[in-house]
């Protein structure tokens, strides 16, 4: 009888060698001889505990074979139903019946309904980003009397900054983690705790700074020295927690989400994340009028993300990793983050350049399109324009959340990079149309910033499910954290330079948007050079899924 996790793994790892036995023998190659390798495997197994995964692949890879892989399953199977007294084996059924996911057919309600709940913490990461922007330009340009060119510098250097130096660290400590807990929850619930304190810090930061002197009448920022410093450091401290929760989320799905499906769970994190930008924006465009607007919905931003985090820590079962080393220091995990860039193999390196590009283009839009609502759209009633302009916001989370359904089937049919080419493209006309028409009317803004939600679907999906194709999984957090590098430093010189742009054209938000859409633009010729999916092989996804408890 099997007693335990580690005795269950080797069982499945004896089970392996001898189908490769029979396939040998069966086919005649080899002269009917079995491998010595597959010897010495099978007695190292019967002589240890605990899996022995790795020594496995490689016997696996030298015998090239496994055509009948499912037939192990129903083994695997049918021994499990003879000991219904023993919970690993019901663990094992619950595995098998998610185990052939090349069929789209087993795409059921409840896998779909699993994947929103492993996803659902970024719905926490994303609410806060809208609330962000859409919420923090109007704070600092209403209440703190500051210019957008100020504001552009501020969100410039609090985000993306911390986002190159927190996310790729945080991910190399999560996959070391040898937590009880996992390698990813207790880092998604650190940075949520934090999170929710930053952004009651920032809903209070106006009183706060009353407390000590300000003058809530001022017309000039120097009556806010206490509020907006108060306000910066809150939003520091928020971009650095987000920062903590968003890689290892983007990492729970590479962790536990078969390789055949990245593509649905990336999908499914667009999904999430554009729900949670429709709330935020619902929510922004009801309160955005009233008193104390910008305290209530960071209040209530606090409030979403710890909603949001539950589902994701109940229902992502992670095994404790015990078999890796952690870095001695900050120091050397720094260091590892340095060879990592120095030695990223090309195909990542062509995924992070087409990032890049993608999040220079978007990056202004997402900055200036509430103050744009309110200048260009609204000139005389920047309230209702910042009501409007949260309104428009919905509806372009509405598009990019019902797009994200339907991309894996568009994927599967025109391929990932036509895809992406296809959608920058309408989004990249967007921006420079928002541009050209600079004062449009309402009906036709909303229209061009709905548009913009197919371009922001893929670019948050298609990046994340080519890198899981080339990365030792083990890693994952390091190179989701790389790859985040390469977003923040692209989120910084565009906002940075856009806020030149738009300073240099009488603090006009329209130059600022039109002069990322250059960018998309140019994202949808760059994308081109992006990898193909690797085909991988039907044995390694079937021994990845049958060697964890994931589901």
């Amino acid at each position: 009888m099997i007693n335990n996790q580690d005795d269950i793994k080797d069982d499945v790892n004896l089970m392996l060698i001898h189908e490769s036995r029979n396939v040998l023998l069966d086919d005649g190659r080899n002269n009917g001889q079995i491998p010595s390798s597959l010897v010495n495997e099978e007695n190292a197994i019967r002589a240890s505990t605990g899996p022995l995964r790795q020594s496995l692949r490689k016997s696996n890879n030298n015998i090239n074979n496994y055509n009948n892989i499912n037939n192990i399953n129903n083994e695997i199977n049918n021994n499990n139903n003879n000991n219904n007294n023993n919970n690993n084996n019901n663990e094992f059924v619950k595995i098998k019946n998610y185990n052939n996911n090349s069929n789209n057919s087993n795409l059921t309600f409840k896998y779909i309904l699993w994947l929103f709940t492993i996803c659902f913490a970024l719905a926490g990461v994303q609410f806060v980003y809208a609330i962000q922007f859409a919420i923090g330009t109007p704070l600092f340009n209403q209440k703190f009397k500051l210019k957008p060119s100020t504001i552009t510098w501020i969100q410039s250097t609090a985000g993306p900054i911390s986002g190159f130096i927190i996310q790729p660290i945080i991910g190399i400590y999560s996959d070391s983690c040898k937590s009880r807990f996992g390698r990813r929850r207790p880092f998604i619930l650190a940075g949520a705790v934090v999170c929710i304190f930053s952004l009651i810090l920032i809903a209070f930061s106006p009183q706060l700074g009353e407390l000590l002197g300000d003058n809530p009448y001022g017309d000039y920022p120097y009556y806010y020295k206490a509020g907006i410093p108060i306000a910066i450091l809150g939003f520091c401290i928020m971009n650095i927690s987000v920062n903590v929760m968003q890689g290892p989320c983007r990492s729970l799905i590479s962790d536990i989400v078969d390789p055949s499906m990245q593509h649905y769970g990336n999908a499914m994190v667009t999904i999430t994340m554009c729900l949670a930008n429709i709330i935020a924006c619902i929510i922004g465009a009801q309160l955005s009028t009233a008193p104390d607007c910008y305290r209530n919905i960071f209040i209530i931003g606090a409030c979403f993300v710890t909603f949001s985090v539950i589902p994701t820590l109940v229902a992502s079962k992670e095994v404790q990793v015990l078999d890796v080393d952690r870095p001695s220091s900050p120091l050397s995990a720094f260091k590892k983050i340095v060879r990592t860039f120095i030695t990223m193999p090309k195909q990542l390196k062509m995924i992070s350049l087409v990032l890049f590009i993608s999040w220079f283009g978007f990056s202004p839009f997402m900055v200036s399109i509430t103050n744009y609502f309110g200048h260009n759209v609204f000139p005389n009633d920047y309230s209702n324009g910042i009501k409007f302009g949260f309104y428009a916001l919905a509806i372009y989370s509405a598009v990019s959340f019902l797009f994200g359904f339907v991309m894996p089937w568009i994927i599967h049919l025109i391929g990932e990079k036509f895809t992406y080419c296809i959608t920058h493209i309408v989004g990249g006309v967007a921006f420079i149309l928002l541009w050209y028409f600079d004062s449009p009317s309402v009906g036709i803004a909303i229209l061009l910033t709905a548009l913009v939600g197919f371009n922001f679907a893929t670019f948050n999906s298609i990046p994340f499910t080519l890198l899981i194709d080339y990365i030792d999984k083990q890693d994952a957090g390091l190179y989701m954290g790389v790859l985040n590098s390469a977003t923040v430093v692209s989120q910084t010189i565009s906002i940075f330079t856009s806020g030149m742009v738009e300073a240099s054209r009488s603090e006009n938000s329209a130059w600022a948007i039109g002069y990322g859409g250059i960018f998309t633009l140019v994202a949808s010729l760059v994308c081109f050079i992006l990898p193909k999916r690797i085909n991988l092989l039907e044995e390694e996804e079937n021994e990845r899924l049958l060697s964890e408890d994931r589901i």
